[in-house]
């Protein structure tokens, strides 16, 4: 991925969790708690398919899905440098996400919408913005470039999805998830140069010394 694109994404991202904090700073949230309900209360026909589905996205099963995908990418790539840059990623994500908690003190929606299905535990903290959509967008971006071309479909689809789960489980509004976005692209942006600037020349770096001393043994031996 180019660097321009990943500036692209960093700007996108931080247009998404500005543009969010503001309408919930000036409690322009009434479209917020309409789309919650459309998202939230849904058949109970429907509810019987979507809530075994949405297990998938809990806290487990987004630390499964992270650890697998990273484990992966080391094993394609013959490199720790995924590994690194995802726990990094995830780790400035969840931190960026509980910095915006503690300053925007918005509730849960479960708390204060009438009629508000609760589908798992009560969550800790506050409401914006989610953090899980923070991590799965940042890791996300972050594995892109580990990952083959045409496979990359799958974990953006996967974080697409956490973020739909966390309304859909009663924990979060949308412009809590539209926040967490901001800062997954943010975030996964900024690795994603990163990556270009760094981890690719070192990666070169290494390949032509594994490759001299591979010349090297073969003149000996020969």
């Amino acid at each position: 991925m180019s660097a321009p694109t990943a500036w692209i994404l960093v700007g996108s991202g931080g247009f998404l969790f500005v543009g969010a904090s503001l309408l919930v700073r000036a409690n322009a949230t009434k479209w917020d708690e309409v789309v919650y309900r459309f998202l939230n209360d849904v058949p109970s026909g429907v509810a019987r398919f979507l809530t075994p589905l949405s297990r998938l996205f809990l806290p487990l099963g987004l630390t499964i899905v992270v650890l697998a995908a990273a484990v992966y990418c080391v094993m394609r790539n013959r490199s720790l440098w995924p590994i690194v840059f995802c726990a990094a990623s995830a780790a400035v994500a969840w931190l960026g996400a509980n910095v915006g908690k503690a300053v925007a003190d918005r509730q849960r929606p479960y708390e204060v919408v009438t009629g508000a299905v609760l589908r798992q535990q009560p969550a800790h903290g506050t409401s914006f913005p989610s953090s899980h959509s923070a991590i799965a967008f940042a890791v996300t971006l972050t594995v892109i470039p580990y990952f083959p071309r045409r496979a990359v479909v799958i974990p953006i689809a996967y974080a697409a999805l956490v973020a739909w789960s966390r309304v859909y489980l009663g924990v979060h509004y949308p412009l809590d998830v539209i926040g967490g976005v901001g800062i997954g692209l943010i975030v996964g942006g900024g690795a994603l140069a990163l990556i270009r600037l760094y981890a690719g020349p070192v990666r070169l770096r290494l390949d032509q010394y594994r490759e001299s001393r591979r010349s090297r043994r073969g003149s000996i031996s020969g």
